[in-house]
């Protein structure tokens, strides 16, 4: 998908979109309580509408939590969907040590991420909910943080008893902020969108020039060009009056978090080699010494003084970087000491007295706060958001290692039917393409891994292997040119899942001719080369597609030069062979299974190529366009839909179920069966004669060129 090369660009910003209708009670929705006696089966709206913690995706650095000074209490934010009323509530708990938790305020709405630079314009949205990071004052009588009030970020206050107070400071979107040095003013940043709306209003009267403003695929109007302007003000918590900043509070909203990273004289920090690896480096501010251990690479997060001249930290390492571990470095010696290690995926980790605190999770556990003791290896849940998620009967899920084709560490889950039985063989689905932590829908949250399974598939969630360039120090551009030639890397991916896939068929487990493949962004571009690369998959359904020579227009001016800057042609005309071996439209006879699209409308222009040619080849393809959506789907309701028709599609083409006829998804499944038909009709031939190397064993190397 052509937004999959983009979504790692930092920014800043947010869009809220939708708040709670206002006959719902957001505390009420927000409460933790147990409410399940006995088991039952999964439903959507266990996934959904779990409360969680922190962003759905790590688009900005930051805490979603933080611990006050006298490591006495936990603040956090949280939110939940409804699916029924299409909204979301948001809130912030406090955490006592003892595990008591209050709700201290709630309200409707939640804000959404935008990028502060996106190909020179600003303003373009991800879906991927925004870091709302509760702050303590120094003396940890105050809690300030953003809540969203009628679509606008604005501050609130709390100082411990049941009242939240506005702190009031004009109209425009806060996006950060810090208590200031002084304990009584917070310092904070503004987006102020004023001059570039009027600037648009303006020149809309004479007409938009076409440049490099436009990305057709996602809107008919140009966005704002630049970063955006941002204001950075102090307001005085005693009378409530706005100054503007200084030049050193201005540097309160990048510099490092003292409680987190250490003291004013010492801290620590990872710094990026050429590969882009986080690398330890830690000592006096000035005098940092970097640790010369392989042990010190691979940093998750931000590290921590746990003791005078010692950092500790979190990394991944183990098969195919599986596994977070936990360490600590005495600065300037030779090694780090390991002292604990999981699989499950920790985030945020921060002192909290003797332990550490950080939000987990695993397979078939929704993120917790969970205190580890280091010193005995053993852990306690502080905050367990979900205690019902635990009584749900679930597909157990297996850990595996494999290589690829090409001598690549990969790994992947693999979930069973809550009701398997040995030596049966089960219609498979391969879910893309992270496999770490909650596997509650696969990347982008389409896929949901439990609901598949509790209906009889077995699904394997499959984490995206290292670049076969990664580790030769090449620069970001050189690197996607190497993979892109050939489309080696694609090729890389489609044998870590067909390898395994193959691996489940011989060992029984797995029905070789009931297997699906699903895929959101860089998913969903290797469903697509499956199609034509791949004889294995017997049915697809992916977020978005396609990779098609319309890019070359649909993408517009700044990303199209950015694409051919990475080996992509510059027109539809140019290099024919590597478009042979990616458009569907060009290759529309010979896709091998039927396709499910369930498109954003700021993204689905971009399928109407291969969706014109596939029906014209009469290979079954299904377009849905979601409106107001974006490349991560926002709407909870639109997300439910998307589960069951991605249940229904796999039903119809992999296990033959129809729905009765007086179902409202009786028509639904009759132009399925249409397709179907005339794809038997027309294509089944043409598609088993493909060339040999199309569709070769996991095993077989690629022919080679001639």
């Amino acid at each position: 998908m052509l937004i999959s090369l983009v979504l790692g660009i930092a920014g800043a910003g947010a869009a809220a979109v939708p708040a709670a209708p206002a006959s719902q009670d957001c505390a009420s929705s927000l409460e933790v309580h147990p409410t399940l006696a006995k088991p039952r089966a999964i439903v959507d709206r266990d996934l959904i509408e779990t409360l969680d913690l922190g962003p759905n995706a790590p688009l900005e650095s930051g805490p979603y939590f933080t611990v006050s000074p006298d490591n006495a209490r936990v603040a956090v934010g949280v939110r939940r969907a409804s699916i029924a009323g299409d909204s979301y509530c948001t809130g912030i708990y406090v955490i006592d040590r003892d595990r008591g938790a209050r709700l201290i305020d709630s309200g409707p709405g939640v804000s959404f991420f935008r990028f502060d630079n996106f190909y020179g314009t600003n303003g373009f949205p991800s879906g991927v909910t925004k870091l709302i990071t509760p702050r303590w004052s120094a003396d940890g009588t105050l809690l300030a943080f953003l809540k969203l009030v009628d679509g606008k970020l604005e501050l609130r206050l709390w100082d411990g008893t049941r009242t939240v107070k506005p702190v009031t400071v004009g109209t425009h979107d806060i996006v950060d902020f810090r208590f200031g040095d002084d304990g009584r003013s917070i310092i904070y940043k503004a987006r102020d969108e004023s001059s570039a709306r009027l600037a648009l209003r303006e020149e809309s009267l004479t007409g938009y020039r076409f440049d490099d403003r436009y990305f057709p695929f996602a809107s008919n109007l140009p966005w704002p060009s630049g970063i955006p302007t941002y204001r950075y003000e102090a307001v005085n918590l005693g009378d409530g009056s706005v100054r503007a900043a200084s030049e050193a509070e201005k540097q309160l909203m990048t510099a490092k978090e003292v409680e987190a990273h250490g003291t004013r004289d010492v801290h620590a920090k990872t710094v990026p080699d050429a590969n882009g690896v986080g690398r330890l480096v830690a000592g006096p501010i000035g005098k940092e010494h970097p640790c010369p251990s392989a042990a010190c690479a691979e940093v998750e997060g931000e590290p921590w003084i746990a003791a005078p001249n010692v950092v500790g930290y979190v990394r991944r390492e183990g098969w195919a970087r599986s596994e977070m571990a936990i360490y600590e470095w005495t600065i300037g010696s030779a090694e780090p000491r390991r002292l604990y290690s999981t699989s499950n995926l920790l985030s945020n980790c921060t002192p909290f007295g003797t332990d550490l605190l950080c939000g987990r999770e695993g397979s078939t556990r929704p993120r917790y706060l969970d205190r580890i003791n280091l010193r005995t290896g053993t852990s306690t849940s502080l905050f367990e958001p979900n205690p019902n998620f635990g009584k749900l009967a679930l597909g157990r899920v297996e850990r595996l290692h494999w290589t690829n084709d090409r001598g690549i560490e990969c790994f992947g889950d693999l979930t069973y039917p809550p009701d398997y039985q040995r030596g049966r063989r089960y219609p498979l689905i391969v879910v893309q393409y992270e496999s770490r932590g909650f596997l509650r829908g696969g990347t982008g949250d389409e896929f949901p891994v439990q609901l598949f399974a509790r209906d009889g598939y077995l699904v394997l969630t499959v984490q995206r292997p290292r670049s076969p360039f990664f580790g030769q120090g090449l620069s970001a551009i050189e690197r996607q040119r190497r993979q892109n030639e050939g489309f080696a890397e694609r090729r890389s991916i489609l044998s870590a899942i067909e390898t395994k896939v193959t691996q489940l068929v011989e060992a029984g487990l797995a029905d070789p001719e009931r297997i699906g493949i699903t895929g959101l962004s860089d998913g969903s571009t290797t469903v697509q080369f499956a199609a034509l690369h791949s004889k294995l998959f017997k049915a697809a359904s992916v977020s978005g597609c396609c990779w098609e020579p319309s890019q070359t227009w649909l993408s517009g001016p700044s990303l199209q030069n950015y694409y051919h800057e990475l080996g992509w042609p510059a027109s539809p005309e140019d290099d024919p062979r590597m478009w042979s071996d990616i458009s569907l439209t060009r290759n529309a006879s010979r896709v091998a299974f039927p396709i499910l699209i369930q498109a954003a409308d700021g993204e689905y222009l971009v399928a109407l190529e291969a969706i014109r040619a596939l029906r014209a080849a009469n290979s079954p393809v299904d377009l849905f366009v979601f409106p107001d959506e974006v490349h991560i789907k926002r709407h909870p309701a639109a997300r439910a839909s998307i589960y069951r028709r991605n249940l229904r599609w796999f039903d119809f083409w992999l296990s033959g179920k129809r729905p009765t006829s007086d179902s409202g998804d009786a028509e639904e499944a009759a132009r399925w069966a249409d397709m179907q038909q005339k794809w038997r009709t027309d294509r089944i031939a043409s598609v088993s004669q493909r060339p040999l190397e199309i569709g070769r064993a996991p095993h077989q190397p690629p022919k080679a060129r001639q």
